[in-house]
């Protein structure tokens, strides 16, 4: 597809340039130079496809003369560090023939002269047997001064002034000319619409797209050879994006998205009946809840009005399951829970959290896993109770202080309550972290959008202001790069530990009153995990007694 390309060239003595040099390259051509005085000779440049020089009416004849043209371009020139002559580059639409490429460029050359009374010297090229590919091109040459019958006079400098405004008028007359010409052609795209190019930027045209990038001499002879380079990998990105697309497809997982929160919502409402209603049906299913970590609230246990006094000092046993937990694995997993951590450590690791960690409520929720569950309550003739020691009348009937399940119940809520703070501690860090990486890009990026909407127009200036804006890109993707790995990282069992140090070392007799609290709570569920082994193993007595009777 057609693309737009107009860029504004001089060639100054104090670069030590030459203009007979210049058009000797562009025109692969043996120029021989008086100021120089040697011949300029680029006659086996192969990717010249055709050179024309156009001149005002009033011209004298040997102006015909490319060689004598740029000589007396040269001559007419008497300082040092003159500007000698001007080009402006063009690509060349590859849709059109070599034919009307041609006639494309003629007219652009007229309508110079036509405008400015000065001598031009148009070269169209085409790389690919460098590139490997179409790159229709053209050079333009342009003397700086107006050419009359006497020769050269004054000089243009309408076009060194940007107040001016023609650079600004032949990037938009480019662009006019050439979609005329595609137009008479009829060259038309794969939807049938006609092809056109535009000089304005892509903010001009209300496009929100990113524009590419120019890729330089070295990323491309890399790309050429199938190395991809970093420039090349952002206008591939730039390229495949399809805004529409993208915007559907935000549409389409926004709907979903909502939908499941929807869905989630509604499962938590009724997750606590559902639960209360699974613990009196189907036992096993509640410990398949918990083993899947879902957070909900623990059902209700139903009570009966007749042993209310009696249950509440001999505590409840749930019936054998098909898989009993390992005392083992439950240990491991309550360590990571809640790792144990010395003096020192946490010392070192505390640091920087001091101002965030804040142990401001003591009766929350326990992260512990439920090894050992609770279901509804069976009539007491059809559940082996383990023995319990006897009690007297007057204790069944007076208040006795809370059982040993009771107990461990608070303690696992105080326990479940710090991990759970802990970790919120550590969440709330890890978004400050987040954002103070935002708060360092801000200004960088602010500081590159300015560099770009002030791009020097003098080519002194061009190269340090170039240097500064890759030192602010370059920052700018260091900070990007450090935010993604963070953000991908999320909250990292090094953050969660740092935080459970740093609670350490501030509240160090509340913390190791909690971790006395998990050990606590690992030997009752050791126990009970030993009772229900011995139920089982009694049951299965039992059945083989009963067998045998029979």
């Amino acid at each position: 597809m057609a693309i737009y390309h107009l860029s504004v060239k001089t060639f100054s003595r104090s670069n030590a340039q030459s203009a007979t040099a210049a058009v000797a390259y562009r025109a692969g051509a043996k120029i021989y130079s008086d100021r120089d005085r040697c011949h300029h000779d680029y006659t086996r440049k192969s990717d010249v496809l055709h050179s024309e020089i156009f001149l005002p009416e009033n011209a004298p004849e040997w102006a015909l003369d490319r060689q004598q043209l740029w000589n007396e371009v040269e001559s007419a020139e008497k300082r040092k560090n003159s500007t000698v002559a001007r080009e402006f580059e063009v690509a060349l639409p590859h849709e059109l023939n070599e034919e009307q490429r041609i006639a494309l460029v003629q007219d652009f050359a007229k309508q110079i002269v036509a405008r400015h009374g000065c001598a031009v010297d148009a070269h169209l090229h085409d790389d690919r047997s460098r590139n490997k590919k179409q790159n229709f091109h053209a050079h333009i040459m342009l003397s700086t001064r107006k050419l009359e019958q006497d020769g050269f006079t004054t000089k243009t400098r309408e076009l060194d002034e940007r107040k001016s405004g023609e650079v600004v008028y032949w990037r938009e007359q480019w662009a006019k000319t050439t979609n005329e010409h595609l137009h008479e052609h009829g060259i038309r795209d794969k939807n049938n619409n006609l092809i056109g190019i535009d000089h304005r930027s892509l903010k001009d045209q209300g496009l929100e797209r990113e524009p590419t990038i120019k890729m330089g001499v070295g990323a491309s002879a890399l790309e050429r050879k199938g190395i991809k380079t970093e420039l090349g990998n952002f206008n591939r990105a730039v390229s495949a994006y399809d805004p529409d697309a993208a915007n559907e497809l935000l549409e389409k997982q926004l709907k979903q998205a909502t939908e499941f929160q929807n869905k989630v919502l509604f499962v938590k409402r009724r997750l606590p009946e559902v639960k209360r209603d699974i613990a009196e049906k189907q036992p096993k299913l509640y410990q398949a809840f918990d083993d899947l970590g879902i957070p909900t609230a623990e059902p209700e246990p139903i009570r009966s009005v007749d042993h209310e006094q009696e249950r509440e000092r001999i505590e409840p046993v749930s019936e054998p399951v098909d898989r009993s937990p390992s005392p083992e694995s439950d240990s491991n997993e309550r360590r990571r829970e809640l790792p144990p951590v010395s003096s020192s450590e946490s010392n070192e690791l505390g640091q920087g959290h001091t101002s965030e960690v804040r142990s401001e409520n003591k009766a929350v929720t326990s992260t512990a896993p439920r090894d050992i569950v609770e279901p509804p309550q069976q009539p007491i003739e059809h559940v082996q109770q383990p023995k319990a020691p006897q009690a007297t009348e007057e204790a069944i009937k007076t208040p006795t202080a809370p059982n040993r399940a009771d107990e461990i119940a608070k303690k696992r809520l105080l326990v479940k309550g710090f991990v759970q703070r802990c970790k919120e501690v550590a969440e709330q860090t890890h978004r400050s972290q987040l954002e103070v990486l935002k708060a360092q890009a801000k200004p960088i990026h602010v500081e590159i959008e300015r560099l770009k909407d002030n791009e020097p127009w003098n080519p002194f200036k061009k190269k340090a202001w170039q240097a500064e804006l890759d030192k602010k890109v370059a920052q700018h993707n260091d900070i990007k790069s450090s935010f993604d790995d963070l953000k991908d990282q999320g909250v990292t069992a090094e953050l969660i530990q740092a935080v459970h140090a740093d609670e350490h070392r501030r509240n160090p007799t509340e913390y190791q009153i909690i971790s006395g609290m998990e050990d606590e709570i690992m030997a009752y569920d050791h126990e009970q995990v030993e009772v229900l082994r011995e139920q089982r193993q009694e049951r299965k007595i039992e059945r083989v007694g009963k067998d045998v009777d029979y």
